[in-house]
């Protein structure tokens, strides 16, 4: 595909629907602004500011950019609004996050599951101080070596902290890309991992690294969404390999042929097992276990009892692993007979 055309279709669409995310803001002030003036103006804002993601060199704090990806990962866009205010209200920088109590961060995280990246968080600000000095390292091989930092995580700090033009590869681009160029979904390409990470890093425009993958983002985030793609609307239908085939097939779209390949697969996994209830999972149980030492520490029998009647955990053998694994992943401490919050 033209590498022009793309970028032509899609900061247009970027510059009439792109976001405001606190995130992406210089500072949090932005965010007040949003929230106290009309709609009108808040049209006239996001204009503005998507505006200048073009024409400045956007340096975000580093820090402000690892603690909304931790949030962001498995966890949608509009719970992590408030949470994220929260949170930075709370600890405005990373010198602030590394002196906080884990068991205060698990309290603050509460809400957003999967608490074992608020822990990593923690752990992060305390490398950043301890062993980088409060300075967060400029390359994707050390940010790589910061607790709670994977190769999605170092290359959004790299883009979006420092400007570097490369991908930052999320499950949003990963499934744009896969339709537009290779027609399929993510993960089903003939190519290796790395040979696709290539093709997502050439595509960036020189000097728009930042503007270009919000832009992508965005419209994986608002039309070409993992499971009702927004075809009829999308500025690439006409080019884009998925929807020219699913056409070519005797679909309307990529939407419809999509709709209907879901349809047969879910078919086939009802048929084949038995979902079990997320309320039934050890994950549940363990979020409630946090919820619960949220408000303060609790005897182990009496936290039992109270798993057994509110949850219906009635299992000992499976709430002693429960509770083993919530001390191995360091997110809960025992002394004696009282379990809290590490």
């Amino acid at each position: 595909m033209n590498t022009k055309l793309l970028h032509t279709v899609l900061f247009a669409w970027f510059r009439k629907h792109g976001r405001i995310l606190p995130w992406r803001m210089r500072e949090l002030s932005a965010l007040y602004k949003v929230k106290k003036i009309g709609k009108t103006k808040v049209s006239v804002l996001r204009d503005s500011t998507i505006a200048s993601y073009f024409t400045t060199k956007w340096n975000r704090d580093p820090y402000t950019i690892i603690v909304s990806e931790l949030m962001l990962q498995q966890t949608q866009v509009d719970r992590v609004l408030p949470k994220f205010e929260s949170f930075i209200h709370k600890w405005p920088t990373v010198h602030d996050l590394s002196k906080a109590k884990l068991s205060d961060v698990l309290i603050e995280w509460k809400g957003l599951g999967y608490n074992r990246r608020a822990k990593f968080l923690h752990e992060m600000a305390r490398a950043v101080v301890h062993t980088h000095k409060g300075n967060f390292p400029k390359t994707e091989e050390e940010l790589r070596k910061l607790p709670g930092v994977g190769e999605y995580t170092a290359r959004a700090v790299l883009t979006f902290a420092y400007g570097k033009d490369i991908g930052v590869v999320d499950t949003n681009i990963r499934r744009i890309f896969s339709r537009i160029m290779f027609g399929t979904e993510a993960g089903q390409t003939n190519i290796s991992t790395k040979e696709f990470f290539a093709v997502i890093d050439q595509s960036v425009p020189s000097g728009k690294g930042d503007p270009w993958n919000q832009a992508l983002m965005d419209f994986g985030a608002l039309v070409c969404t993992a499971k009702s793609p927004k075809c009829d609307n999308c500025p690439l239908q006409t080019v884009c390999i998925a929807n020219l085939s699913a056409q070519k097939h005797g679909f309307r779209n990529y939407a419809d042929s999509l709709a209907a390949k879901n349809k047969e697969i879910n078919a086939k996994k009802v048929s084949a097992t038995k979902k079990i209830p997320f309320e039934q999972t050890d994950r549940y149980f363990r979020g409630k276990v946090i919820d619960i030492l949220r408000d303060g520490p609790q005897h182990m029998e009496k936290l039992y009892q109270q798993m057994e009647h509110d949850y219906t955990l009635h299992d000992k053998k499976r709430w002693g692993n429960i509770i083993e694994s919530l001390m191995i992943d360091g997110l809960i401490a025992i002394r004696g007979s009282t379990v809290s919050l590490a």
